[in-house]
């Protein structure tokens, strides 16, 4: 019989060794009181994760409360769009290569303004 590697204890623990293997694993076990200890402990992490995993699990039906969803009004979603495709043609009309530079750092910026509106609000259906 080989020794027992923690890689098959761990596999032994999940039910994933062949019929042979378990039957060596368990007389081992029987008969090694270190190697008992060593699956012992692998046991209690196991149970450990998976109830810190349980607990962490989030639940199938969660929903916001009723007229709190994020919304956004058509007109702020049209005034997004026109000023981006009005940054995107600028530099079409002046051969400036700072315009591209221009354009990114303003589209970065109505970004991070939506994030932290997305995230005000979250806040405020939270409390």
């Amino acid at each position: 019989m080989k020794p027992i590697e923690p890689a098959e204890l761990s596999g032994y623990l999940d039910g994933e060794l062949e019929r042979d293997r378990v039957r060596e694993v368990e007389a081992a076990l029987a008969d090694d009181p270190s190697l008992r200890a060593d699956y012992q402990a692998l046991a209690n992490a196991d149970t450990a994760w998976k109830s810190a995993a349980d607990l962490a699990a989030f639940g199938p039906n969660i929903r916001l409360p009723p007229g709190k969803a994020l919304t956004s009004s058509p007109f702020a979603i049209a005034g997004i769009l026109v000023l981006l495709v009005v940054l995107r043609i600028t530099p079409k009309l002046g051969n400036v290569v700072a315009w591209d530079l221009l354009f990114h750092a303003a589209a970065l910026a109505i970004v991070l303004l939506w994030v932290v509106r997305m995230a005000r609000e979250v806040q405020k259906n939270k409390s």
